[in-house]
């Protein structure tokens, strides 16, 4: 379906279709679906919703672009998964199902879960896909790193990873996901990999 697009490359490429008079859905909660949802409302779609499994205090984004993105006219659906995206050819429906959140053992965070029998479905033309990367998992085994159960890469407090000539930073380690976070967690990183090309070789 070519209706279902990756939010990163919307943003990053910018081949965006004509979104006059289309139903927008944003899947993910942080600041790629909040731009990518920003950027198709003023390409001129006629509702743009973002979908987010988890409740709006639980939102990675910015709240300052929450805000905004609402001021904007941009909807908003905490609490909700979708199930699958129904059409011939092309998107036309996507089936969404309500969450709780709840505590399970050995997690701080509350963790969402569909609630049996509360399917709904609402008319889509268009599908965003703004949920997080994760490191490539064939790469990372190949040069021995090693990833957490999230997907993430493990570092220590330096940003190494268990391969010690290689350092890692930013949402690949599960830091907030903005350019002013990467560009912090680079920089630091950078420190780190002088201080490690600098040692003595008795150390």
């Amino acid at each position: 379906m070519t209706e279902f697009m990756d939010g990163n490359e919307l943003l990053e490429i910018g081949h965006n279709p004509k979104y006059n008079g289309k139903n927008v859905a944003v899947i993910g909660g942080g600041n790629v679906a909040i731009d990518a949802a920003r950027t198709i409302r003023r390409l001129g779609a006629k509702t743009v919703t973002i979908i987010y499994r988890r409740s709006e205090e639980q939102m990675p984004a910015e709240k300052k672009e929450i805000l905004e993105a609402k001021a904007e006219g941009i909807k908003f659906l905490f609490q909700t998964n979708i199930v699958r995206i129904l059409g011939d050819n092309k998107v036309e429906k996507i089936e969404c199902i309500k969450t709780e959140l709840k505590k399970k053992e050995n997690e701080e965070r509350l963790i969402p879960v569909n609630i049996e029998d509360s399917n709904y479905f609402m008319d889509m033309q268009y599908v965003i896909m703004a949920i997080g990367s994760k490191p490539d998992k064939k790469l990372t085994q190949s040069l021995g790193i090693k990833t957490d159960e999230n997907g993430l890469i493990k570092v220590n407090e330096n940003n190494q990873t268990t391969n010690q000539k290689i350092f890692a930073g930013g949402d690949l380690i599960g830091q907030k996901a903005t350019v002013a976070w990467a560009a912090r967690s680079g920089r630091d990183s950078a420190k780190s990999i002088i201080k490690f090309l600098n040692k003595s070789p008795k150390e």
